[in-house]
């Protein structure tokens, strides 16, 4: 009797090891069938044909088509998405055949203050002001900002150029150009120590900043873009509060700005935009980035554009010469274009002198 309870009880002892073997194996086999699948998904961005690149870039086109036309009826001017634009796959007619699902971001960078376009006056307002920082600790930021993007070695007052971070270790200079990323910040002197901690890492006055500017326009700040910190600093100096200002029109956005605020920061119109383009066919997604700056040509083209050639049907189109491909003037300038990855800020721009000194 003994001896039959304890044959049942090592068999029930298989029977459970066997089930938790399968169980395992079921587990295993079921992860590694999701982990083949989403690698597929990831394979297929790049080993599929190439018809899914030609939708984004096709995508891309109409976004920026619908853009133009809608600012076009506003006087060239581009203020605020509900002008029109800010949905333009419903803004833009024809449906676009795709069987992938397809999604347009459109953000304006210039709702927030162009860090490397501010004057010296500028930099200390925002110090001071923006950062509650003390007279003392924003001149020391100003100067040691000053000697990092500046041509020259010779030292401010407060200031540090390569000779001093050169004496560091690792020895490094000052790269003597506009800041590309807010990374810089960690080598800089006196900012290292205001905006990061002991171990290094980014503190909050850090990201108090960092929700202020931009490093990736040169463009005063367009208002209807600008979140309520960059208009509560902006405003601080003057009459008006942006409860005020907004209740002047009965459009969710400014046309213009008062006449009694007059600065040279602010406008209500932007110039450059961010779009992303997403397409998404199972769990990986596609995605196209690009930053464009307006380049609208109002006047009329030449007698004789590309598109249509004299004298045939309306269907047939002509390549057209050089020549006449420039006097088109596509109405964007392309300044960062990338697939499948973000626009940084640590990729450089190229600006022109600040519109702002």
């Amino acid at each position: 009797m003994l001896s039959d309870k304890k044959t049942q009880s090592k068999k029930g002892s298989v029977l459970i090891a066997v089930l938790a073997i399968i169980a395992l194996l079921a587990y295993l086999t079921t992860k590694f069938i999701d982990d083949s699948v989403k690698d597929l998904e990831y394979q297929a961005l790049f080993n599929q044909p190439t018809d899914f690149r030609a939708l984004a870039f096709n995508t891309l086109e109409c976004t920026l088509a619908v853009i133009h036309e809608v600012a076009t009826i506003d006087g060239g001017k581009i203020h605020h998405p509900q002008q029109g634009w800010g949905n333009p796959l419903d803004y833009f007619s024809t449906e676009l055949q795709s069987d992938w699902d397809i999604q347009i971001e459109i953000h304006d960078p210039t709702g927030k203050i162009p860090f490397n376009a501010l004057s010296e006056d500028e930099m200390t307002d925002l110090l001071e002001d923006g950062l509650d920082l003390d007279f003392s600790t924003a001149q020391e930021l100003k100067d040691s900002w000053i000697d990092w993007i500046d041509a020259d070695e010779i030292r401010s007052l407060n200031g540090a150029e390569s000779e001093d971070y050169e004496d560091l270790d690792p020895p490094y200079r000052s790269p003597n150009r506009p800041i590309q990323s807010l990374e810089e910040l960690r080598l800089m002197q006196t900012w290292n120590e205001v905006f990061f901690d002991e171990a290094g890492k980014a503190n909050e006055l850090f990201y108090q900043l960092s929700s202020l500017i931009s490093l990736i326009h040169n463009e005063p700040v367009n208002i209807n873009a600008a979140p309520a910190n960059v208009l509560d600093y902006l405003l601080l100096k003057t009459s008006w509060d942006a409860e005020a200002l907004f209740d002047q029109t009965d459009k969710p956005y400014l046309t213009q700005l008062p006449e009694s605020l007059n600065s040279n920061i602010l406008t209500t119109e932007t110039n450059i935009l961010h779009i992303k383009i997403t397409l998404k066919r199972g769990a990986i997604p596609f995605t196209l980035n690009a930053l464009v700056e307006k380049d609208f040509n109002l006047g009329p083209t030449g007698s004789n554009p590309p598109g249509k050639a004299v004298n045939e049907a309306k269907t047939a189109l002509k390549l057209g010469t050089q020549e006449e491909q420039i006097e088109l003037k596509f109405p964007f300038k392309l300044l960062r274009l990338s697939e499948n990855s973000e626009i940084e800020p640590s990729q450089p721009l190229i600006f022109p002198q600040s519109i702002l000194d």
